[in-house]
């Protein structure tokens, strides 16, 4: 009996230790999956800066794949065709990230479009979820943050809904699920309330930080160091938003492929530049 107890609390320890190990790897690519919420994080920098402070040493590099209107769906990637063709470019997306693991960061469209699109979201996101796997992907899933100056009837419920059912799958399908647990502040949004400015998306930063990567944060968020590695990591940022979203998509890929095709030979030559601005993060984090 007693021999028992002892296994039974070794084990009891080791499963904690195992929970409390950050969710993020030495030398992970991160893609960063979403809407609004999440390719307007490349304005500052903010939200990298914040986790590779943390860990220089650990050399991750982050491909944000937000894009604007999005949902899980797909709907605001889909050009010319219907909504599946913007589901089938989500997965293109991130096949052209090429990442270890995906931060999947959908629920904000859906709260704010009110009850249709948040009846869909469950069923879209165990689809999503399904594509990745055949992937072969790690899947971490953040629920989404209420912005106040959202004015939908009912937006509060939906947006607890939308984190609810995220939980729901998330604890179905075995898949970290991580809520910041921050309500932003009226200095830490847009001026119509409903992004986080600058200081909101450090604040964001921060309050998952611990559970994606552990660790201490950066000291002197107003260094010019600091400074320097916001800029640089936007700079990445803009770069690989060239190469995976080139504004002169039809003529490279599309129906008018036939007058500057020839050009897309171009566009996996960013490849090595933003390597090369990864590189550049690394140094400026650990300085």
């Amino acid at each position: 009996m007693r021999f028992t107890l002892i296994c039974l609390l070794v084990c009891f320890c080791a499963a904690s230790a195992v929970s409390d190990e950050p969710l993020l790897q030495p030398n992970d690519r991160i893609a960063i999956l979403g809407g609004t919420f999440v390719e307007r994080m490349q304005t500052s920098g903010d939200f990298e800066a914040e986790l590779q402070c943390r860990r220089p040493e650990w050399k991750l590099s982050f491909r944000n794949i937000g894009w604007s209107g999005d949902d899980v769906h797909g709907i605001g990637r889909k050009r010319f065709d219907g909504p599946e063709d913007g589901f089938q470019r989500i997965l293109r997306d991130v096949e052209t990230a090429n990442p270890t693991v995906v931060l999947v960061t959908y629920g904000f469209s859906e709260a704010s479009d009110g009850k249709p699109a948040v009846d869909r979201f469950g069923p879209g996101l165990k689809r999503l979820l399904e594509e990745l796997e055949k992937q072969k992907r790690r899947v971490i899933l953040l629920t989404p943050v209420a912005m106040p100056g959202f004015r939908v009837p009912g937006y509060d419920q939906w947006i607890s809904e939308c984190g609810s059912i995220i939980d729901r799958i998330g604890n179905e399908r075995k898949i970290p699920v991580v809520s910041a647990g921050w309500v932003p502040t009226k200095r830490e949004l847009t001026h119509d309330r409903l992004l986080p400015n600058t200081n909101g998306y450090a604040k964001y930063a921060a309050a998952i930080a611990d559970t994606l990567v552990g660790g201490k944060g950066c000291e002197t968020p107003d260094s010019h160091d600091y400074t320097t590695l916001k800029q640089l990591i936007s700079r990445k940022d803009q770069l690989f938003f060239y190469r995976y979203r080139p504004q002169n998509e039809t003529y490279l890929f599309l129906f008018r492929k036939h007058e500057q095709g020839n050009n897309a030979v171009e566009i996996p030559q960013f490849d090595p530049l933003i390597q090369t601005a990864d590189e550049a993060i690394w140094q400026a984090a650990g300085s």
